[in-house]
């Protein structure tokens, strides 16, 4: 009877923790406005508010496996759509009420009555959790002056950030919003932002100095070529700068906000981090929000991983690409989502500050995008001599005006890149409007393109314009793109004519199959 009542305790010790560890964990930002058109969203039996932001609504949580989601908002619902459409999610309708599940843990984009976005950003549970509490931990409110709510703390948090260096300890962000200019993080520094941790840019452009004293690009006092880097348009400046850094870890679910469209206002356009000359560096989980320029730059830097990062830009603010590998090797994004007025992923190699070399070795996979420009996209500054060994993989572009992008302008030699199991689901509604765009034009340097593999890709409604490949001349061209299994409207492609792509004479030993 006792070992009966033993065993009873312990298959309800372990139900309850199982029942327990599927239920959601909302992340709340206190300091994030509440949304005007979503009026509540239900995750399993937890509600909440969505956050808004600009013209989009968000809720970000986490859970085990699938849940169902109930989203109400300020009006009847009509129309739906949810997204991803690999899904293949069915919702009901009652009034002003959407009944759907979501399968699994991932980024799902809700759009009603072709109105506002609503992004379900639904991470896994945390592998670890750190509180003020925990042991091995540096406090970085511990650095900070009392009333720091309204206070510029850069020199504060730059303490504990030097601090936390080399120390074998956390930086820990409690919850709360910390107003900083630029930071720069050391080797061997791991930093956890706490739910509901902001880490918020500063509203000032003066509190981002530039690099090595050079002139900062300003769109408003100054003409576009007073401000050009070896002739082209280049920020200096940025809220986190990793720098000559090695092993430098950053996570959390947390926020890193720019202040983007303020700052862009005065002029500087400075990123929201920049990560050059490093090497072993992971970011994660959390969310990179409203930079005045490209999100996150990684320059002449190796092996860089971006995991399940939700970067959230303001669709508004011009130049603000998701994340830039700029003349880096090794390089992976994975299962990020990106929101963007300009590319989702722009894989280039400036030359900014004299910084160049061949790029290798870059993969983006598994990730969910929108963007009113290019999605997965290599270029448009190419100026190293080599850039190759380039994956697009598994990856959804909800929204995009030209989906698959090769831009090779500066002399580059582009090889080995490959898109594999991409989805495009919708045009923008304005610009190019093209789903693949191949071009070689001559800037500074004559280029080739060679070995392209587009595999499993499928582009779910024809864009307004069909696609282009053209290379610029005999000795400049574009050789060996392979079509396998290339999907438009529910129907495998088998020719030039039936994708509608147009080639120019220097396009050479196209196939599909």
């Amino acid at each position: 009877m006792n070992n009966n009542k033993a065993l009873f305790l312990v298959l309800f010790f372990l139900t309850a923790l199982h029942v327990w560890s599927r239920e959601p964990i909302i992340y709340i930002e206190d300091n994030t406005p509440k949304s005007e058109y979503y009026t509540l969203v239900t995750i399993g039996k937890k509600s909440v508010r969505p956050q808004q932001f600009r013209d989009i609504s968000y809720v970000h949580f986490s859970i085990s496996s699938g849940s169902d989601i109930q989203v109400n908002c300020v009006e009847d619902i009509n129309e739906f759509e949810i997204s991803p459409l690999i899904k293949k999610i069915d919702g009901h309708l009652n009034g002003k009420s959407l009944r759907f599940r979501i399968p699994n843990p991932g980024y799902y984009v809700i759009r009603i009555n072709g109105g506002q976005y609503l992004f379900l950003l639904a991470d896994k549970p945390q592998e670890e959790i750190y509180s003020s509490k925990s042991g091995n931990i540096i406090n970085v409110e511990d650095f900070l002056p009392k009333g720091k709510s309204n206070l510029l703390l850069t020199q504060h948090l730059q303490n504990a950030f030097d601090k936390a260096s080399g120390s074998g300890k956390i930086l820990y962000f409690p919850s709360g919003v910390y107003h900083t200019g630029t930071l720069q993080v050391k080797s061997n520094t791991k930093v956890y932002l706490e739910a509901g941790a902001v880490i918020k840019g500063s509203e000032n452009r003066n509190d981002y100095p530039t690099d090595e004293n050079r002139l900062e690009s300003d769109h408003v006092n100054r003409a576009k070529e007073e401000y050009t880097d070896n002739g082209e348009w280049m920020t200096f400046s940025r809220l986190i700068l990793i720098d000559n850094a090695e092993n430098v870890h950053i996570s959390g679910r947390g926020v890193i906000d720019g202040s983007g469209s303020i700052v862009r206002a005065q002029g500087k356009p400075a990123n929201l981090i920049r990560i050059r000359r490093s090497k072993h560096i992971l970011i994660e989980d959390v969310i990179l929000r409203d930079p005045a320029a490209w999100n996150t730059h990684v320059q002449l830097s190796d092996s860089v991983v971006m995991r399940n990062v939700k970067i959230i830009n303001d669709f508004n603010v011009a130049n603000t690409d998701g994340i830039d590998p700029d003349a880096s090797r090794n390089v992976l994004v994975d299962h990020c989502f990106a929101y963007c007025n300009d590319d989702n992923i722009a894989i280039k190699t400036t030359n900014n500050l004299g910084l160049n070399q061949d790029l290798e070795n870059i993969t983006v996979k598994g990730c969910v995008f929108l963007t009113r420009k290019s999605s997965l996209k290599v270029g448009t500054e190419t100026k190293a001599a080599n850039m190759s060994n380039i994956l697009f993989e598994n990856n959804d572009v909800i929204v995009s005006d030209r989906g698959m992008v090769l831009y090779c302008n500066d002399g580059a030699h582009f090889k080995n890149i490959r898109f594999v199991n991409n989805r495009f689901e919708y045009c923008y509604i304005k610009g190019t409007q093209r789903p693949i765009h191949f071009i070689i034009k001559n800037r500074y340097g004559k280029g080739r393109i060679e070995n392209v593999l587009i595999k499993d890709c499928e582009i779910y409604k024809p864009f307004p314009n069909g696609s282009e490949i053209f290379g610029l001349d005999v000795q400049n061209d574009i050789q060996h793109i392979v079509f396998d299994n290339f999907i438009i409207n529910g129907v495998k492609v088998n020719s030039l004519q039936d994708a509608d792509i147009r080639i120019n004479e220097f396009v050479k030993d196209v196939t599909f199959r």
